[in-house]
């Protein structure tokens, strides 16, 4: 009896872990550019905006206070985007959270 609920607990443990890892989504660095946001009434500053391009959809992601780019074009990253955030794995293995400034059809669909 112990075996059977054993096996069945790592079953629906390993389907869970299953379905978590399919929220990401893989994606590559088209491009970056810097750019500028607003920060106050008067005040503008300055961010890396970084192009992503999925299976359907080109994101537009960037993070405040970071002003050197540190993914470069045809890095291939995992993606999830939850409304205006996005977190980013990037090549390195490292996890980033963005914010989505912009997204549009990816080119062909």
């Amino acid at each position: 009896m112990r075996r059977i609920t054993f096996a069945l607990l790592m079953t629906l443990l390993l389907s869970c872990l299953a379905v978590a890892a399919d929220i990401y989504q893989t994606g590559k660095v088209v491009k970056w550019e810097n750019s500028t946001y607003q920060q106050k009434k008067n005040k503008v500053g300055q961010w890396v905006v970084y192009y992503i391009q999925t299976d359907g959809t080109t994101y537009e992601v960037a993070r405040k206070k970071e002003t050197k780019p540190k993914m470069q074009p045809g890095d291939v990253v995992q993606l999830e985007v939850k409304g205006n955030k996005a977190t980013v794995i990037n090549a390195q293995g490292h996890k980033e959270q963005y914010q989505v400034v912009g997204q549009a059809q990816a080119p062909g669909h």
